[in-house]
């Protein structure tokens, strides 16, 4: 293996080969049969970008496997402005800036008879992390092993088969920050079986999880997590300039030392929690999620639903719920072209010299209200914009309101969000 320089303080993603030369810009791995949706570096921009031919040091190979270096910086400033009612309700939330994400990833091949593919990424946990954590940790260890043509098995350090926003590169979506993150884990120990239906048109996958060896417990005494989504698309024309993805989730919990406990900052990584039901007794919890992502060229609605029964001791079976509905409209014309095999659609790939300009919109809400656990409803609206100048430069702006209604008030906050990122 070729000696390689030492890592630069820039921000790059991945090189793949499949009938063509390419780059990826996705902080997952990407299947390199889905051409569609990787880098075109023969573009040029206003804003100049990484090339081919400057990259070079960020991968090597030989016959026994490649190694690609990526990377993923986010920086964001968050301002946030509330009334009395608010401020009473979570605290007084600070406006400043944020290392939304500074990630280093090294993926490639394992050059069996059927390829093996893996991911390891490696994170600075930003300026909000809790007390007790590292300043550096590992976001992914992953590895992909194919089956058949139409069967692989994931494993390591991954994210759980639960939430269209969780699954893919949420960087890459309009909306900035997830919703849904009560009802779903970032990343869990475990594996995942996955299989493609007619022609890539239906895939489903089911996974099991371990809080394990990351627990002082032993494997058996560890709760255990369950997923499956199903996904399809019942249209898609055009070679993908209008389709429908729909999907179908669902996940079951055993309760971490028989206490379950969900929560929600105010789609900002800064925030403390807007939503909270606090620790609840339960056993275990159950979550059904629907997905909808309709796009006609680049126009496009992103919706989301996701349903919670938790099973407590106290109270028996409590319900709380959240959803999301998600508008963008690409006045430049592109759009996000869509991963068959992730079921997912992807990052937009301007075609102009001065980028492509997303307008996009959201209205959500999540629900963690019931007769008996007071966690707090919390009613999302943005309108934003997004400037994808290159195949790899990103920059956006939001303007949200929350209207939390908790302790028998409703508090209002007003935030503007601003992000700039560099996917490689």
């Amino acid at each position: 293996m070729r000696k390689m320089s030492i890592l630069k303080v820039v921000l790059l993603l991945l090189y793949f080969s499949f009938s063509l030369k390419g780059f990826s810009q996705h902080t997952d791995l990407v299947d390199e049969t889905q051409t569609q949706i990787l880098a075109d570096t023969t573009k040029n921009y206003f804003i100049p970008d990484a090339t081919h031919k400057n990259m070079k040091w960020t991968k090597t190979k030989n016959k026994w496997f490649s190694l690609n270096l990526g990377f993923a910086p986010i920086l964001d400033y968050n301002a946030n402005i509330q009334n009395n009612d608010s401020e009473r309700q979570v605290g007084e939330q600070e406006s400043r800036f944020d290392i939304r994400s500074a990630r280093i990833m090294f993926r490639g091949d394992i050059n069996f008879k059927r390829a093996w593919k893996y991911l390891i990424s490696v994170e600075y946990k930003g300026l909000d992390k809790p007390p007790e954590s590292n300043d550096i940790g590992f976001t992914d260890i992953k590895l992909v092993i194919p089956i058949s043509d139409n069967s692989e098995i994931v494993l390591g350090k991954i994210k759980e088969t639960f939430v269209y926003e969780m699954v893919g590169d949420a960087a890459n979506l309009p909306h900035f920050e997830r919703l849904l993150n009560p009802f779903f884990n970032s990343r869990n120990n475990g594996v995942i079986y996955r299989h493609f239906f007619y022609n890539n048109r239906l895939t489903a996958s089911g996974g099991i999880f371990k809080k394990w060896p990351d627990s002082d417990k032993s494997f058996a005494n560890t709760n255990t997590t369950m997923t499956a989504r199903i996904t399809a698309l019942p249209i898609w024309n055009n070679e993908g300039k209008q389709f429908i993805h729909s999907a179908v989730g669902i996940r079951y919990v055993d309760a971490k030392n028989d206490i379950i406990r969900l929560k929600n900052k105010n789609e900002s990584n800064i925030t403390t929690n807007y939503v909270d039901t606090g620790d609840m007794n339960a056993s275990h919890q159950f979550n059904l999620s629907m997905e909808q992502l309709w796009s006609l060229q680049n126009f496009s609605i992103l919706m989301e639903y996701v349903h919670n029964w938790t099973s407590t001791t106290e109270f028996g079976l409590q319900q709380f719920n959240g959803y999301y509905v998600t508008a963008s409209y690409v006045a430049s014309g592109e759009q996000r072209p869509y991963d068959q095999k992730a079921a997912y659609a992807r990052r937009i790939k301007p075609t102009g010299k001065y980028g492509a300009w997303e307008l996009f919109t959201r209205v959500g809400r999540n629900n963690l209200e019931t007769k008996h656990i007071h966690g707090g409803i919390n009613n999302r609206y943005n309108l934003g914009l997004n400037w994808w100048a290159t195949q790899y430069w990103k920059a956006g702006l939001i303007y949200g309101v929350s209207n939390l209604e908790k302790d028998e008030t409703i508090g209002v906050t007003n935030n503007v969000q601003f992000r700039i990122q560099w996917i490689y």
